[in-house]
């Protein structure tokens, strides 16, 4: 989106170099990027732990802009002294709610037998090598109290012979078995239906989702790739 916007915002910060006062200054800054971006893009303003600079949600993306509104920082702001990446954790928090508002009955889940300790959403793609490793490790990860979510994100695109493929097993009518088929290279019927996919692709590239598989945990922390189920569970503990 920034780089897109790239030229107007150049024309819109270079109109906004009187300063503003730092009361009222997220107002301000809110604004100034309605200007370019849209407001309907713009989600929050809001002031950082560092004086004069604002933290600025926009639709998928954790930007910087000072309180005069003439400059704007793209990238992570790191609390050295707590060792916190702040923008990370905004970001956590972004995923968190993104994938807290989906319904999990649009998903492929795969439940443990007792108690649920933790819940893993996963974006995942049939066909992907490193998907089948991962989902060969699911009851490990079941025994340990993990439920494992799937959602939709076939990386060939639409239309795809792997959306296709993703499309039939979310319309099946054992969606786990499926979903298991399609992992050990097994044929699964072909199937049409009214179905999330790609509403799940779109909110996987939303999110900044690149690749599969790409692991989100409950508090947004993500893990982009496949990890062994060991260590998955020695970061959740």
């Amino acid at each position: 989106m920034l780089n897109r916007y790239a030229g107007a915002l150049a024309l819109c910060l270079a109109g906004t170099g009187t300063v503003l006062a730092a009361e009222g200054a997220q107002e301000s800054v809110a604004d100034a990027m309605a200007q370019v971006f849209g407001a309907e893009n713009v989600k929050s303003v809001t002031a950082t732990p560092v004086p004069g600079l604002n933290e600025v949600v926009l639709d998928g993306e954790v930007i910087y802009v000072s309180d005069d509104g003439r400059y704007l920082i793209q990238g992570n702001l790191v609390d050295i002294q707590e060792r916190r990446n702040l923008t990370e954790e905004r970001r956590g928090e972004m995923r968190a709610e993104a994938i807290s508002a989906l319904d999990e009955k649009d998903m492929v889940v795969f439940e443990p037998a007792g108690e649920v300790k933790h819940t893993l959403t996963v974006f995942t793609d049939p066909d992907c090598p490193y998907c089948r490793k991962l989902h060969s490790e699911v009851p490990q990860l079941n025994a340990a109290g993990v439920k494992v979510r799937y959602l939709a994100f076939p990386r060939q695109g639409i239309p795809s012979p792997g959306y296709d493929k993703t499309v039939s097993v979310w319309c099946a009518e054992d969606r786990a078995a499926a979903m298991t088929a399609a992992k050990s290279g097994a044929e699964v019927e072909s199937r049409t239906c009214e179905n999330p996919v790609m509403d799940q692709l779109q909110t996987g590239m939303h999110l900044g989702v690149r690749g599969t598989p790409t692991i989100i945990t409950e508090t947004g922390r993500t893990f982009p790739g496949y990890v062994p189920a060991a260590e998955l569970l020695s970061q959740l503990d």
